[in-house]
């Protein structure tokens, strides 16, 4: 429940930086005034965010060098199946919404092999983050981050047309980079600080 609570205080205090940077991104610099549009752009800003807290980035403030790898598959299955599996469906069912909006917002990622390398390339960026954390840098979570991505693209593959989600091509072809890399930038410098002066009316009160 208290791990809960922290990602939830991360991502809103992300969000208090977040909301005005995206309408500025959508309707002064793209000049897009589809609500529809801005409010899944949104929606995918507000889960990265989410997703960068649950999975532990170095923040400005925290930032160590831990080198801890694991290369080999499947290692921990023998010394914990029970624990394992649930971080292995857990870390699948993270990444599920990365594969669902993407090709939801931007037409370039309607292709099963661009989703495949987008997944493993976040996947990627965030196990090299990793590093700089407490956190293992695990092959294993690389192979089931992705696993998640694809299972998402195949949810929206079957659906996106049923629940209407399906957007007009769009020519904004390196708007996805540049939500991440301002969210990163966010949630590395930014929000340590008002997540830090939350916790801290939290507590007083």
């Amino acid at each position: 429940m208290g791990r809960l609570l922290s990602i939830g205080i991360d991502t809103v205090s992300a969000i208090i930086v977040l909301l005005p940077i995206m309408l500025i991104l959508r309707y002064v610099i793209f000049k897009q005034y589809s609500f529809k549009e801005v409010a899944l752009i949104f929606v995918y800003a507000v889960y990265l965010s989410a997703v960068f807290s649950a999975v532990g980035i170095p923040t400005i403030n925290g930032l160590i060098v831990d080198i801890d790898f694991n290369f080999v598959p499947l290692i921990d299955i023998v010394n914990s199946p029970i624990s394992y599996l649930k971080n292995t469906i857990l870390n699948i069912i993270l990444f599920v919404p990365l594969g669902f909006l993407l090709p939801t917002v931007w037409s370039e990622y309607r292709s099963a092999k661009k989703i495949l390398f987008t997944g493993l390339g976040i996947s990627l960026i965030i196990e090299i983050l990793q590093i700089f954390t407490f956190r293992l840098t695990d092959v294993d979570d690389l192979i089931t981050n992705t696993v998640g991505t694809v299972l998402g693209y195949w949810l929206y593959s079957r659906f996106s047309e049923k629940l209407h989600l399906i957007l007009p091509e769009s020519n904004k072809k390196y708007e996805p980079l540049i939500v991440f890399i301002i969210i990163l930038f966010i949630m590395f410098s930014i929000q340590p600080l008002i997540y830090g002066a939350m916790w801290e009316y939290i507590l007083s009160n």
